[in-house]
C-alpha cells in the first residue's frame, strides 16, 4: 500500500509539498531530540526505527484497525471505545500506536499483550508510507485532536477511512488550522468526527468538516471503567486524611508545598499524597520536597509512612485510581501549571469532586461544565487553594454536596462510547469478523510461507510445487500470468497459481521477480487482499496459503493456494458453450459493482478472471497487482478494459457466443438497474 506510486505521487497541493519538504529537513532534528530526551527517559531511545515506519510485520494483522492515542491522556480516553470495539472485532486485528513510552506503559498496564502497541511515524513521506505499507490498516481512529497532514495524505490516496473520536477542539488551535487553509482544507472532508463536546462539534464544522459525517457523541472520558476492587490501605494510612493531587506539573507541585507548610502542622493526620504526571521527574519531585523541608517518603522506598510524614510521593505507574478511591479530597493536575488540564473524570467516577486551577483549556467545556454543575471548584493561585482545602475538609456537607453532584454528572453524560461506536462502526461494515481470521507463519526450505490454520494445519515447500500434485489440473485457458492448477491438501479442493511474468519481461525470467521483502511480494499482497476482500464479503475466492522464495540471491519466486469455488468456469470458457442469459452477464456487472463500490481495483479485469458458478453466482480471481485505489476515474477504464478483453477473444477462440449487445445487460448488473428488453 504505502510504497505504490499512488501513495506518493498522487496529486497533492503546493502547501502540502512545502510541508513535506518541511518535515523532511526537521526529521533528523526530530529523531535526535527524541535520542536526547531518552537520557532522562530510556523509552524514547527505544525503538526508533519504529519512528520511521519499521515497525515489525505481524501477518495476522495485515488490515487491523489502527487506532492512534498520542499519550497518557488519550490511552485512557480510548479504553472505553476499546473495551466496547472489542466486543465486536477480534483484538488480534487491532493495533494501538502511541508518541510517548508513558502512553506505552498504560496500554501495557490496562491490555497486557491483548493489544499489539507500535510507535507512530513521524510525518514524513517515506516513514508514513513504510508504516502503513507494513501494517495495511482497513480504519484509522484518531483520538482527540491527532490530526497529522501527511499521515492524511496518504489515508486517501489509499481509500483508508479516518475517524477522529473523543474530537477537542479549543478556540486556539481552531485559529491556527484557519491559518493554513491550503495544508487542511482536504483534511476536513476526510473525517469522520465523534466530538467530545457541543463547542469542539460547532468548531469543527465551521473547519469545514460536514454535516452528516459530524456527531457529538460526548465525552468518552466518563465511561471510564471504575477498578473492580477497592484494594485497602495500609495500616498506617487508615487513620490518615489523605488529599491526592493527581497527574502533578511543577507548578502545580509548587502551590501544594507552598500551602502545605502552613496547614499539615495545624492538622497532623492530613496527608499530602502527590502523584507526578511523568516518571521521568520522579526524582525531581523527590528533590523539591526535600527541599521545601517536610517530611516525606517515596511509594518506591518500601518504607512505610509514619505518624509524622506530611507528604507521600508516588514514583509509580497506573496507581491514581487507586488514591483517588481513597481520599479525602482531590486535585486534578496541569490547572495550576500551565498545562491546560488533565483528566478531572478519574477521580469523579469513583464519587470524587475535584479541585482544580484556572489553566483548563485542554477541555475547556469540560471543566465549565463540572464547575458549573458544582461537581468541582476553580482556583485561581496558592492562597484560593489552601482557602479551599480548608473549607471542603471542615465542612463534610460541602463535600457531601459536591460528590453527589459530581455522581449525577457522570451518569447523565455516561453512554459516550457505545454513541462513538454506532458512528465508527459504518466506516468497517460490511467487514465480516469471521473472515478476520489469524494467520501462522513459516519458513521450510528457505520459503516463507503464510497460511490460514482453518484451512491448512500447516505447510511446507511441496505446498507450492506442482509437480509434487500429481494429477493436479490445469483450470485456466488464458496465457502467461494466468495459469493455474487444481490441486488437493487435507482432502480439500484447492487453486495453486505460481506467478509468472507477462510481456516483454517474460523472456528474460518467466517467474522470477527483482528481490523484495516477503510482505512485498506479490503472492503476500494477493493474499492479504483477498483477506481484506472476504472480510467485506465481497465475490472472491478464499486465501488459503501464499508463499516467497529467494531465487539466486536478487530475484523471488511466488506462489498463491486460494479456494476452490466448486463448478465454476470463466466467462471465456463458458462462451464458448453457450451464450450467457441477461441474468448472468447482470451478476457478473454487480459483482464488479461490488468491487468498484469497495474501491478495489482490478489490474487485469478481463474475461479470464471473471467466473460463474452452477448457481449462476458470479466470482473475480487473479488480484495479482491490484488493490484498494481512491477516487473514481478508474473505473470506467476498469470496465473499457473488461469490454476489450470480451472483443479480443472473439478473435481467438471458437466457437465464441458474444455480441456487443450482452455489454448492456452486464452494464444494468453494474448500474444495479433492470435488464433491458
Amino acid at each position: 500500500m504505502g510504497r505504490r506510486p499512488l501513495a506518493l505521487s498522487s496529486p497533492v497541493s503546493l502547501p502540502h509539498r512545502a510541508y513535506r519538504l518541511l518535515s523532511r529537513a526537521l526529521a533528523a532534528p526530530l529523531l535526535g531530540w527524541l535520542w536526547w530526551r531518552g537520557r532522562r527517559e530510556p523509552g524514547y531511545r527505544q525503538n526508533l526505527r519504529q519512528r520511521l515506519g519499521f515497525i515489525p510485520i505481524d501477518p495476522e494483522q495485515l488490515g487491523c484497525i489502527w487506532i492512534h492515542a498520542a499519550s497518557v491522556g488519550e490511552v485512557q480516553a480510548m479504553q472505553p471505545l476499546l473495551h466496547a470495539l472489542l466486543e465486536e472485532w477480534p483484538a488480534h486485528a487491532v493495533v494501538v500506536s502511541t508518541q510517548t513510552p508513558t502512553g506505552a506503559r498504560a496500554l501495557q498496564t490496562h491490555w497486557g499483550d491483548q493489544i499489539r502497541h507500535v510507535y507512530a511515524p513521524i510525518d514524513t513521506p517515506g516513514a508514513v508510507a513504510r508504516f502503513l505499507n507494513r501494517l495495511q490498516p482497513r480504519l484509522l481512529i484518531l483520538v482527540e485532536r491527532e490530526l497529522w497532514p501527511e499521515w492524511l495524505q496518504q489515508c486517501r490516496a489509499n481509500a483508508i477511512p479516518v475517524a477522529l473520536v473523543n474530537a477537542r477542539l479549543s478556540e486556539g488551535s481552531a485559529r491556527t488550522y484557519r491559518r493554513w487553509p491550503g495544508l487542511m482544507r482536504p483534511v476536513w472532508p476526510q473525517l469522520t468526527v465523534a466530538a467530545a463536546d457541543t463547542t469542539s462539534a460547532e468548531r469543527l464544522r465551521g473547519l469545514g468538516v460536514p454535516e452528516p459525517r459530524l456527531h457529538d457523541t460526548g465525552n468518552l472520558k466518563f465511561d471510564v471503567a471504575v477498578p473492580a476492587a477497592r484494594v485497602a490501605l495500609a495500616p498506617e494510612l487508615q487513620g490518615r486524611t489523605l488529599l491526592v493531587a493527581g497527574s502533578t506539573h511543577e507548578g502545580d507541585e509548587a502551590a501544594w508545598l507552598a500551602i502545605w507548610s502552613e496547614l499539615s502542622p495545624v492538622n497532623p493526620s492530613w496527608l499530602l499524597v502527590l502523584v507526578p504526571r511523568h516518571p521521568q521527574r520522579f526524582d525531581e519531585v523527590a528533590a523539591h520536597v526535600q527541599h521545601s523541608g517536610l517530611s516525606f517518603v517515596r511509594r518506591s522506598s518500601g518504607q512505610a509512612v509514619s505518624p509524622g510524614t506530611q507528604v507521600l510521593l508516588i514514583d509509580a505507574m497506573g496507581e491514581l485510581m487507586h488514591w483517588y478511591q481513597h481520599a479525602s479530597l482531590c486535585f486534578v493536575g496541569g490547572t495550576l501549571a500551565p498545562v491546560g488540564g488533565h483528566n478531572p473524570l478519574e477521580p469523579m467516577s469513583v464519587g470524587q469532586p475535584v479541585l482544580f486551577g484556572p489553566h483548563v483549556h485542554n477541555a475547556a467545556p469540560l471543566f465549565e461544565e463540572i464547575a458549573r454543575s458544582g461537581a468541582g471548584e476553580r482556583v485561581r493561585d496558592a492562597r484560593e487553594l489552601a482557602a479551599a482545602v480548608q473549607r471542603w475538609l471542615m465542612q463534610p456537607e460541602t463535600w457531601q454536596r459536591r460528590a453527589h453532584a459530581a455522581r449525577e454528572l457522570i451518569a447523565r453524560n455516561q453512554g459516550a462510547s457505545a454513541r462513538t461506536l454506532a458512528v465508527v462502526r459504518p466506516l468497517w461494515r460490511p467487514a465480516h469478523t469471521g473472515n478476520v481470521s489469524r494467520v501462522r507463519a513459516s519458513v521450510d526450505a528457505g520459503r516463507t510461507a503464510w497460511f490460514d490454520p482453518h484451512h491448512l494445519s500447516q505447510v511446507c515447500a511441496r505446498t507450492f510445487d506442482p509437480i509434487a500434485h500429481v494429477g493436479g489440473t490445469a483450470l485456466a485457458t488464458g496465457s502467461g500470468r494466468g495459469q493455474a492448477l487444481l490441486v488437493h491438501e487435507g482432502g480439500q479442493g484447492y487453486v495453486l497459481r505460481h506467478y509468472r511474468r507477462g510481456g516483454l519481461m517474460a523472456r528474460l525470467s518467466h517467474d522470477r521477480f527483482w528481490r523484495a521483502a516477503p510482505h512485498d511480494s506479490r503472492a503476500m499482497r494477493e493474499f492479504t487482499l483477498l483477506r481484506l476482500m472476504r472480510s467485506w464479503q465481497l465475490p472472491v475466492p478464499e486465501p488459503v496459503a501464499a508463499s516467497h522464495w529467494p531465487r539466486a540471491g536478487l530475484f523471488y519466486e511466488a506462489d498463491i493456494l486460494v479456494g476452490l469455488i466448486p463448478g465454476s468456469a470463466n466467462v471465456v470458457q463458458r462462451l464458448q458453450q453457450r451464450p450467457l442469459a441477461p441474468a448472468e452477464w447482470q451478476a457478473l456487472g454487480r459483482a464488479i459493482r461490488q468491487l468498484h463500490e469497495r474501491q478495489v481495483f482490478h489490474a487485469d479485469l478481463n474475461a479470464h478472471n471473471l467466473l460463474l458458478d452452477p448457481a449462476g453466482q458470479a466470482w473475480i480471481v487473479d488480484f495479482d497487482k491490484c488493490g484498494v485505489r481512491t477516487g473514481g476515474d478508474w473505473k470506467p477504464r476498469n470496465l473499457e478494459r473488461l469490454r476489450r478483453s470480451l472483443r479480443k477473444e472473439a478473435t481467438r477462440v471458437a466457437p465464441y457466443h458474444w455480441t456487443e449487445a450482452d455489454w448492456a445487460p452486464l452494464m444494468a448488473g453494474y448500474q444495479d438497474l433492470p435488464a433491458p428488453p
